[in-house]
């Protein structure tokens, strides 16, 4: 699918902004994810600037930050191109997340407070309308938030660009894999035992309620790679 065809599909038109760099950072972010922008998709500035209304450099700019979170490859004259995210990746990926998210939650049950309870409690109402309106999207964006939010309060900042670069990924490796059954809304909800065991003020409680939900993530992914059994 081209980017043009991707733009459309997806529902998304050119649109005034005052940070172009961030709407076009924004738009192509969603497709990848998504999987409407699927790997190898070449990515030309000039086409890209036409299809936002825009100069180039905005579009590299935008395309620069992609680079930067591992979702497109720039390759110089040759162009640039969306990223492969493959299964084995996400897989060591979401190893990455279960060892940092439960040293983080352990971490963060001290600080554990109403106004924490009250932040996540929105974000996951937040995920339940996204889920309501088939928003993959933003479902994913939401969730990210609701874990970087647990996250801060771990006092960990050099590891959460870590953090976020492996939601980024493990997200779009879960949505192109075709086992995925669960539905939107449940996982949206998925999220309340989490907040339930930091408010229990047990730091193994809480990093067993990250971890339960983080293992649910590789949930009918396949094995990795040299993992099959013989």
């Amino acid at each position: 699918m081209s980017v043009s065809e991707a733009l459309e599909a997806g529902g998304i038109s050119p649109f005034p902004s005052s940070n172009k760099r961030q709407a076009i950072q924004g738009a192509l972010q969603r497709l990848i994810v998504i999987g409407r922008l699927e790997a190898g998709t070449p990515l030309v500035e000039t086409q890209l600037a036409a299809e936002f209304g825009s100069s180039q450099a905005p579009v590299r700019e935008a395309l620069m930050k992609l680079q930067e979170a591992g979702l497109v490859v720039r390759n110089g004259y040759r162009g640039t191109v969306v990223a492969t995210t493959s299964m084995d990746e996400a897989r060591e990926m979401v190893a990455v997340r279960l060892r940092l998210e439960t040293s983080g939650a352990r971490r963060a049950v001290a600080g554990f407070d109403q106004e924490m309870r009250d932040r996540l409690a929105g974000l996951i109402a937040e995920m339940e309308a996204a889920a309501e309106s088939e928003d993959l999207f933003a479902l994913t964006e939401l969730d990210r938030a609701f874990h970087l939010a647990i996250f801060e309060r771990a006092e960990l900042p050099s590891l959460e660009p870590i953090l976020t670069r492996c939601f980024l990924h493990v997200h779009r490796a879960a949505l192109a894999n075709p086992a995925r059954a669960r539905s939107l809304l449940q996982s949206a909800r998925w999220h309340w035992p989490i907040v339930e065991a930091l408010g229990s003020g047990c730091p193994d409680r809480a990093a067993a309620a990250l971890a339960e939900h983080v293992n649910n993530v590789i949930e009918g992914m396949p094995p990795l790679a040299g993992d099959e059994p013989e």
